[in-house]
């Protein structure tokens, strides 16, 4: 497995010591109950790497309630309201009858208001390091609109597309034109801000447009129309900071539904099966190995993420699908596999991710302090 070159650790030089982890998890979208199994494996793998593990549960009205443990599922979690705040000695976690110091945030909820930047940005104003990546990385992620269009303007190959706005989703007949002259049937409609392949429908005719619109458009009011090619769906596994990355080896994921679904990750143990080790040949998978660091690069990825391939059948040629900033945890997600299969322990991942999030907070800090002593010359000057 590539190297990358040295950052600072979590407790090295320039880096807060962390000793207590706030494991945030649940949440508001739709992936909520694979969030709770994601929290179940990194409790466990944030213990084993020398953490103070703190689960906090993201109920799905947004109340945050403080857990002695994580429940798998979310009936599992118990009520206990509480709230992050900032304070002279750093960020304190408080419930009605307790409080306690919060050094590190792990957030592990997928989908809307977790994975989009919008709960990384909230980490930020309270000056709380966090892993993964960070705002804008996130936020441009988890919109597939927004992604693709900077894998276009880097050069990096993706299967055809167009995107939908909310208006535009009523005019049937519209879109149905636009894909004949485009590329045809079959064709995959999905929401731009949604994962978990939550509201995702494959369509192989007009007459099924229709409803597999209306069911997208309940989760976004942009949809992405994706060209439906007959495909094998690759996988590698990308960590570190900004510009440099590790690697998994590749892996695949071969499907035995219609399409990689909802119903085939998550309901159906037989949906797919998962093969960590890709038959590909070793230029294959170099040149995936290029691609994935390539578009994480474009992205400013940093801390960790998932990229998913495609590979044409038909033809050989190699498209990127998506890159997600937040992949799942649980004990069948390909992206602690793919390292494990790569040497890398669970709960060695997950240090370095801890230990990458230290670092992008230490630099950060630094940068943002130069900005507000350069503003606080320039303020004492003009005041002279």
């Amino acid at each position: 497995m590539p190297t990358m070159q040295a950052s600072s650790s979590a407790n090295g030089e320039g880096a807060r010591k962390i000793q207590t982890v706030a494991l945030v998890y649940g949440g508001q979208s739709g992936e909520h109950e694979v969030s709770c199994v994601s929290a179940t494996y990194l409790e466990q793998t944030i213990a084993e790497a020398g953490f103070t593990v703190i689960p906090v549960y993201v109920a799905r009205d947004g109340i945050w309630h403080w857990q002695n443990r994580v429940g798998k599922l979310p009936a599992e979690n118990l009520s206990n309201p509480s709230a992050l705040t900032r304070t002279d000695s750093g960020v304190i976690l408080r419930s009605a009858s307790n409080a306690i110091q919060v050094d590190f945030a792990f957030p592990i909820v997928h989908g809307t208001a977790g994975e989009d930047g919008s709960l990384q940005g909230y980490f930020e104003v309270l000056g709380l390091p966090y892993a993964g990546a960070g705002v804008a990385t996130s936020a441009v992620c988890m919109d597939k609109a927004l992604m693709r269009a900077l894998f276009a303007v880097n050069g990096i190959p993706q299967v055809r597309y167009f995107v939908i706005s909310g208006e535009e989703a009523a005019r049937i007949s519209d879109i149905d034109e636009q894909i004949r002259k485009g590329f045809g049937y079959p064709v995959f409609i999905k929401p731009c801000n949604m994962g978990s392949s939550v509201g995702v429908h494959k369509v192989k005719s007009a007459a099924e447009l229709p409803a597999a619109l209306a069911d997208a458009a309940r989760f976004d009011d942009h949809l992405l129309c994706e060209q439906g090619l007959s495909v094998r769906e690759l996988e590698i596994a990308v960590a570190g900071n900004y510009p440099h990355y590790i690697t998994s080896g590749v892996g695949e994921i071969v499907v035995k539904h219609d399409f990689y679904s909802y119903e085939a990750k998550y309901i159906d143990p037989d949906g797919a099966a998962l093969h960590l080790k890709a038959p590909i040949d070793a230029e294959l998978e170099n040149s995936i190995r290029r691609l994935a660091t390539e578009a994480f690069a474009a992205v400013r990825g940093e801390g960790f993420a998932r990229i998913d391939f495609f590979l044409d059948k038909d033809t050989g040629a190699l498209f990127l699908n998506e890159i997600n900033t937040l992949p799942g945890f649980t004990p069948i997600s390909m992206f602690p596999q793919l390292f494990k299969a790569a040497g890398e322990s669970g709960a060695a991942i997950t240090r370095k991710i801890i230990e990458w999030g230290a670092a992008r907070f230490a630099r950060l800090t630094r940068l943002h302090s130069a900005g507000r002593t350069e503003v606080s010359g320039r303020e004492q000057a003009a005041a002279r």
